[in-house]
């Protein structure tokens, strides 16, 4: 192992304040200053929206649910991952464990699988009814922000017969307070949603809502839009106010422990590939990580990548040098929910992806991770040092040397080998030192604004709406204009443009929360042998597959009959693009490019988002041209019939990546128009990232015009 660069991170304490009325701590309880100051928020009713900043490991999912814990306060709080919400149920009943509070609030998650499953073993009729019997039955409710954004944009509903405010006045009429949390996760789409959502609830209900946002690292943009719509965000940052200290040398009286000394390390040889993290674990397995664990045997560790193959792969090497003694578990995207909800606590050494990166708290004391970008880095990283009771804590971090350069190298580099800093002096460099991420912000402008034109034309054109509300489509119409800087008229303009062209599917995508899965597969999983049978049947979106996985291609009739026998709930799978095997997963990732066999410099050049194939206009289907793989051809095939939300770019994705500051995670991918070309001149996007790069480039010349001037 080459020499690694070591940093060495200061305990932080928290500051804690005297108990406000109204609330009965348990015995050697003490709150912080920032949970005490979301209380107070939450009770004044001058304050409407609440952006909680307090750091990873201080206790902000209690400052959330405290109102709820001291004074009958129905909480529907939305959580990004399955696996967070899940996580957070566990948290939130422990509060009532241990609070007992008067009301005895019933406690329940909601999610679209909850809901498929109660409408297929017949407790349930629909999805309405579902979410409709939910809000009113549970005082706490658990979900995700896809299921609010739906429900506030008139989906679940039975056309005509059903009012358009009949799920959302319910859920809004139910609950006083509405929390986000990791809501830094998203992006301007998910942010121009939560702006249309809120501006539609403060026009259609009851004022005394309460909108709480919990993240350590805090969207800008956000808070902008909220302030341009007229709603000054109250903003708790225990950093402005001196509540962070970091060092025990006088008294620690009035302040606690939220997290331990770190050293971290920044691996030396990382390159920005997609496979030199897997190199640098598999080359250190022994001699750094084993040995970590043999030093500190009552060790607990994670590796959190970017990759499920990665993850899967390292699972198979890393077993058999730790196992019997320490047990190494994995919770991925592709993780049965079995292994799913017993990894975090049974791991010695826990390997996953976002699933496990975001919010949930682990208790280890040993970390390698990648990191996407600076927010990215921040959340991974604040998994460690959360638990008294370990030795020591050691992370290591597995970034770019072009970052690593950047940080101790590179003039006017901010940080020195083998020195010691605080948690928010190296947040705020890791922030001013990251390589730029784009934040997208014409997105609410370009396609936000079909969200707010469609809510309006519900308000403005539904006859019981305007009785019901009177005035509220004006009264939503100039908030929203105000907030996202758009012309409701001209968005409406757009929005029947698009249909009269029979570009319905772009409309679905825009109105969408995180974009549709076109491209999405459903797989019968054998590459674990000890997953339960109905657990091996998943979901997982075909360019992914393409990269990593050695399949078979599978008729949907026999994959829909299996999964049946499985006791699997198969309405999930009706519109998979096709039906696959994993047998095994690909050494080294497999070479491929979607191919168009037509003139893609036309299509590149009209800078539009397109639907292909599109027949009115003599538009062709994309294809698949790779080398292996067994019914490729057929995959091909389903490809070139789907209509397909997409972008074309007349740029390679690697100019679009560096030029745009694109996010890892971007599903840009190389397209030609040649089948053999090698090295392919354009670049294809999908769904909302079609969207999203379309507000970036609309404006470029093709490539073949540079130099001229028209």
């Amino acid at each position: 192992m080459s020499e690694n660069y070591s940093i060495s991170l200061k305990p932080v304490y928290s500051k804690t304040v005297p108990t406000p009325d109204g609330v009965k701590l348990p015995n050697d309880w003490s709150l912080s200053w920032h949970q005490v100051a979301t209380l107070e928020a939450l009770r004044d009713p001058s304050i409407e929206v609440i952006f909680n900043t307090a750091m990873t490991g201080d206790g902000k999912s209690l400052a959330a649910y405290l109102q709820a814990m001291t004074s009958r306060t129905p909480t529907l709080a939305m959580y990004p991952t399955n696996e967070l919400a899940r996580d957070q149920e566990k948290q939130v009943q422990g509060y009532k464990d241990i609070f007992k509070p008067q009301k005895d609030p019933q406690i329940r998650r909601l999610t679209a699988a909850i809901l498929e499953k109660d409408i297929a073993t017949g407790k349930l009729s629909s999805k309405r009814d579902g979410i409709e019997d939910f809000s009113i039955n549970y005082e706490i409710l658990l979900t995700n922000p896809d299921i609010f954004h739906y429900i506030h944009n008139f989906y679940y509903l039975r056309g005509k017969i059903d009012n358009p405010d009949r799920l959302f006045r319910r859920i809004d009429e139910n609950y006083k307070l509405f929390i986000y949390d990791e809501f830094h996760v998203f992006s301007s789409p998910q942010i121009a949603s939560v702006i249309n959502t809120i501006l539609l609830m403060r026009h259609t209900g009851n004022p005394n809502k309460k909108f709480l946002f919990l993240s350590a690292t805090p969207n800008e943009l956000l808070k902008s839009y909220f302030q341009k719509a007229g709603i000054e965000p109250k903003i708790i940052d225990p950093v402005d106010v001196g509540a962070y200290k970091f060092s025990s040398d006088d008294s620690t009286d009035g302040w606690r422990q939220i997290s331990q000394p770190i050293n971290l390390c920044f691996a030396q040889g990382i390159e920005p590939n997609l496979s030199s993290s897997y190199k640098w674990i598999e080359e250190n397995a022994e001699t750094v990580i084993l040995k970590f664990f043999q030093d500190y045997p009552n060790s607990k560790g994670a590796i959190i990548l970017n990759s499920i193959a990665a993850v899967k792969k390292l699972i198979d090497k890393l077993k058999p040098i730790f196992e019997p003694r320490w047990k190494v578990r994995e919770n991925t995207g592709l993780t049965g929910e079995t292994e799913k909800s017993q990894s975090v606590a049974e791991a010695d050494l826990l390997l996953g992806t976002s699933t496990i990166d975001v919010g949930v708290d682990f208790r280890i004391n040993f970390l390698v991770f990648e990191a996407a970008d600076a927010g990215n880095f921040i959340q991974r990283f604040g998994r460690l040092g959360r638990h008294k009771g370990f030795e020591t804590c050691q992370a290591y971090a597995l970034i770019p040397n072009f970052l690593v350069a950047r940080l101790f190298t590179d003039k006017s580099h901010p940080l020195q080998d083998d020195e010691t800093y605080d948690r928010v002096n190296f947040n705020n460099t890791i922030n001013q030192f990251w390589t730029f991420k784009n934040q997208f912000e014409r997105y609410p402008q370009r396609w936000g604004g079909i969200q707010s034109a469609y809510i309006y034309s519900k308000l403005q054109g539904n006859h019981h709406m305007k009785e019901k509300y009177p005035e509220v489509a004006k009264k939503f119409g100039t908030s929203v204009q105000n907030a996202l800087g758009i012309s409701i008229k001209q968005m409406n303009a757009q929005f029947y443009r698009c249909q009269s062209e029979g570009k319905t599917k772009i409309i679905d995508e825009a109105r969408s929360f995180r974009g549709s899965s076109q491209l999405d597969c459903g797989i019968y999983d054998l590459t674990n042998p000890d997953e339960p049978e109905a657990e091996r049947f998943k979901m997982y979106n075909l360019p992914g597959i393409l990269n990593n996985f050695i399949f078979e291609l599978w008729d949907k009739n026999s994959f829909m009959e299996k999964a049946e026998k499985a006791g699997v709930i198969t309405t999930r799978f009706d519109k998979a693009l096709c039906y696959l095997k994993f047998k095994s997963y690909r050494d080294v990732r497999e070479d491929w490019h979607f191919y168009y066999p037509g003139n893609l410099r036309e299509l590149a050049k009209c800078g539009k988002v397109q639907v292909l194939p599109d027949k009115q206009h003599e538009l062709q289907g994309l294809e698949i041209s790779q080398r292996h793989g067994y019914g490729i051809n057929q995959i091909s095939d389903a490809v070139s019939r789907r209509k397909l939300v997409c972008f074309i770019s007349d740029r390679d994705r690697n100019f679009l990546r560096a030029t745009l500051g694109l996010p890892m995670h971007f599903q840009a991918y190389p397209l030609t128009d040649e089948p053999e070309e090698t090295h392919p001149r354009y670049t294809i996007t999908f769904g909302q990232d079609a969207l999203l790069l379309e507000t970036l480039t609309w404006h470029w010349k093709p490539k073949d015009d540079e130099g001229w001037i028209c």
